[in-house]
């Protein structure tokens, strides 16, 4: 696993995480104190990570699907696609939505699919893949510089939305994270 974490420590990214998140949610009525404006730009504006330099492969996503749509002839429908620190997972869904074919993309090649099995749920198109490699993973990671970041996942989600993208992370103390971000790398939740 990752790098070990004190046994308090998954409560400690938790609150870390919401209290994150809860100074995102608020709102501006012209009655917020300054400090609380700039605890929550703080928490949105973490510098750019230089594509290459993320901890999991998200710069592998698009050419992966790039390659999963050359061999099949054109372009697909995906359940989920996610990068991990060494491969990417794509799970391609048939014509009628009923079942998924799962590629793996590592160093790469597009290896071989494995059998396809029964799934269900919203689909995209690798057009609704529209995140910034270089900003979706810079405010989690600097928000929780000393976690194991497992995988960042796109996943279909039900209209008008296309895309849900997660940030799975996780502590060898046992916790284990997903955050929700935005494209542009705004946290916006935690469970």
């Amino acid at each position: 696993m990752g790098p070990a974490l004190r046994r308090g420590s998954a409560a400690a990214l938790l609150v870390c995480c919401c209290g994150a998140v809860a100074l995102l949610g608020c709102s501006s009525s012209g009655k917020s104190s300054s400090t609380s404006t700039a605890a929550a730009a703080a928490t949105t504006t973490a510098p750019p990570i230089a594509v290459g330099d993320a901890p999991l492969l998200i710069q592998d996503i698009r050419p992966a699907m790039a390659a999963v749509e050359s061999t099949l002839g054109g372009p697909q429908r995906y359940f989920e696609v996610n990068a991990t620190p060494t491969l990417v997972n794509l799970f391609v869904a048939n014509t009628d939505g009923t079942q998924a074919t799962a590629y793996v993309y590592a160093a790469n090649k597009l290896e071989d699919p494995a059998p396809a099995k029964p799934a269900s749920g919203p689909t995209f198109a690798a057009s609704d893949v529209a995140f910034d490699e270089t900003k979706v993973l810079a405010n989690i990671v600097a928000a929780l510089p000393e976690s194991r970041f497992r995988v960042f996942s796109v996943v279909g989600a039900a209209p008008p939305a296309g895309v849900n993208y997660l940030v799975t992370v996780d502590s060898t103390g046992g916790g284990e994270l997903q955050v929700p971000v935005s494209a542009d790398g705004r946290i916006l939740g935690a469970g």
